[in-house]
């Protein structure tokens, strides 16, 4: 099997050769070919230009031979400048103000018109490599829209901007309904026009809610996305939900319309694999900060992944969150090794 096939196969609960990789954030900051790259142009060119956006995404691909996907390098803010805020990268992200009116103002956003990056470099790729899967993603409305009420990531855990949503509900509402509509367009564009294999959506602030306050507010929205992603999308690919630190919600994601959970380090993958593996794929839970040690101990992690997974279809090999800068190639190489056996 290739890579593109085992990756459709493990999503689709389907016997595969042996267990699928691919990894959180593999393009990108641990990468020395990458920081060349990043230090030559910005992270808005490296999203915009095809050229440049593919070469990024392919490079874990050229490196590491034995990765089964490519994930688009993108970010979960790029709806936002077509919504009127001016997104800057660099010593954490700063967002232009936003106000509960802004919203009356807001375009009609159109991934086609406003976004096409990821989408365009997807369909690139097919030109390259058509045996990996090639795998779209955006942010759920939750965390997508943490970042934008607080401005960026000034405001830790966003305690403030929480409150800010919790004290103005009936308008917070309006807000995370109304990104719903812009990511779930987006992630349909990097199907539509980018053909992918597969997509994820990441909630990764979504773990700072109580049970209750999920069910009120992330969750409401994250439906609505993937209806508009479903209704919109010109085919039924498998989509991925990850949401870090979310064990205590994990009932409330079981409900959503998804084929496959990533799961984060602290979660007990073998309880999730023998309780839910006949109704879901299952991926993650590979701690990353394993990637910063030595070899043999990232080796031993991932055999214990590997053994926590089992055998039954349906496990794709990943992190529980994406590489920090300070993840090793050699660990990233043990752990291949260990997964794939090559």
């Amino acid at each position: 099997m290739n890579g593109k096939e085992r990756i459709v196969s493990a999503l689709n609960r389907k016997p595969v050769d042996r267990t699928p990789v691919w990894f959180m954030r593999q393009a990108g900051r641990h990468l020395p070919e990458y920081r060349k790259l990043a230090a030559e142009h910005s992270f808005w060119e490296r999203c915009k230009d095809i050229d440049l956006c593919t070469t990024i995404t392919m490079q874990p691909i050229h490196r590491y031979k034995s990765i089964d996907a490519a994930i688009i390098f993108s970010d979960i803010l790029t709806p936002l400048p077509a919504l009127g805020y001016e997104v800057e990268y660099g010593g954490g992200i700063r967002i232009d103000p936003f106000s509960f009116d802004d919203v009356d103002d807001w375009s009609n956003f159109s991934a086609r018109k406003h976004a096409p990056w990821a989408a365009d470099g997807l369909r690139a790729i097919e030109e390259e490599r058509s045996d990996i899967a090639r795998l779209g993603f955006v942010g759920c409305p939750w965390t997508t829209s943490m970042y934008l009420m607080a401005g960026g990531t000034g405001d830790k855990e966003f305690h403030e901007t929480r409150a800010n949503v919790y004290s103005n509900q009936e308008d917070s509402m309006r807000v995370l309904l109304t990104v719903a509509e812009a990511v779930g367009d987006l992630l349909a564009d990097q199907v539509n026009h980018g053909g992918a294999d597969a997509v994820q959506m990441f909630d990764t602030w979504a773990g700072l809610l109580s049970e209750s306050d999920y069910r009120q507010y992330a969750k409401p929205a994250t439906e609505k996305a993937i209806e508009v992603f479903r209704s919109k999308a010109n085919r039924n690919v498998p989509l991925i939900h990850y949401a870090k630190g979310s064990s205590h919600l994990h009932h409330e994601i079981r409900t959503l319309d998804i084929d496959a959970i990533s799961l984060d380090w602290r979660d007990d993958l073998k309880k999730n694999r023998e309780l839910f593996g006949n109704d879901f794929a299952f991926q993650g839970n590979l701690d990353p900060s394993r990637m910063h040690g030595s070899a043999q101990a990232a080796k031993e992690a991932a055999q214990q992944v590997m053994e926590n997974a089992g055998n039954q279809p349906g496990h794709i090999f990943n992190l529980g969150h994406g590489f920090a800068p300070g993840a090793r190639i050699e660990c990233v190489e043990a752990v291949l090794r260990t997964v794939t056996g090559e």
